[in-house]
């Protein structure tokens, strides 16, 4: 299943206290005027391209039917200057991550799609992100002419599409931090926890998902 052809579900697992709604994020919503967009213009801006995992690779052969109730933000930790969503997406595909995967790798050209979103990823650091989240990487190059807003922003549009399709409310937006207090995404979390960056992000998502949801927030 890829994006284009999303089913919307409900519901939850079995996961404990971490499944439960976070409290609100505090954020200054964006000023900037309400730009309308569909669905589709939203994922031709995003870029979404498709590059599935061979079903036979080890991620893929241990995964669980996925229904999502949250999105994970995550972030590479990989500075290389080649590091980017293609690059990552084509090591993923050759079995070069071989206890990981996830769902989404974005750039600031394009969000690359790794797994069908009806399926499980290993990206959390346990069951409970795992089997009821949808996964995005953000890519953390350093080459000449890298924009890493570009990619944060892009990364929010994504957020904000997938909580449209899903039915997700933004709460549910969390930093793999919350699953594990890992500092990650470690460059949108102060001092490894969330805070002023973390709410930067989620007033970007807040944005974006009013842009497609006839001004209307999700919070």
């Amino acid at each position: 299943m890829v994006l284009a052809a999303l089913a919307v579900f409900t519901g939850c697992q079995q996961g404990g206290s971490l499944l439960r709604t976070p409290p609100a994020v505090q954020f200054r919503a964006v000023n900037s005027p309400i730009i309308p967009r569909s669905v589709s213009k939203m994922a031709k801006e995003v870029n979404i391209k498709v590059r599935i995992m061979p079903s036979n690779t080890k991620p893929r052969r241990g995964a669980k039917r996925l229904r999502p109730t949250f999105i994970t933000i995550h972030s590479t930790a990989n500075h290389s200057s080649t590091a980017t969503a293609m690059q990552h997406s084509r090591a993923l595909c050759r079995g070069a991550f071989s206890n990981k995967s996830w769902h989404f790798t974005v750039d600031q050209y394009m969000a690359v799609q790794n797994l069908p979103l009806n399926e499980t990823g290993w990206h959390a650091g346990n069951a409970a992100g795992n089997n009821n989240s949808i996964g995005i990487e953000m890519c953390e190059c350093e080459n000449r002419g890298h924009n890493h807003f570009r990619t944060w922003d892009r990364a929010a549009k994504l957020t904000a599409l997938l909580m449209k399709r899903y039915g997700i409310n933004q709460r549910r937006v969390v930093p793999h931090y919350h699953w594990t207090h890992k500092n990650c995404p470690t460059p949108l979390l102060t001092n490894g926890k969330p805070g002023p960056k973390w709410a930067w992000f989620h007033s970007r998502v807040d944005y974006y998902y009013r842009c497609i949801n006839n001004g209307k927030s999700n919070r």
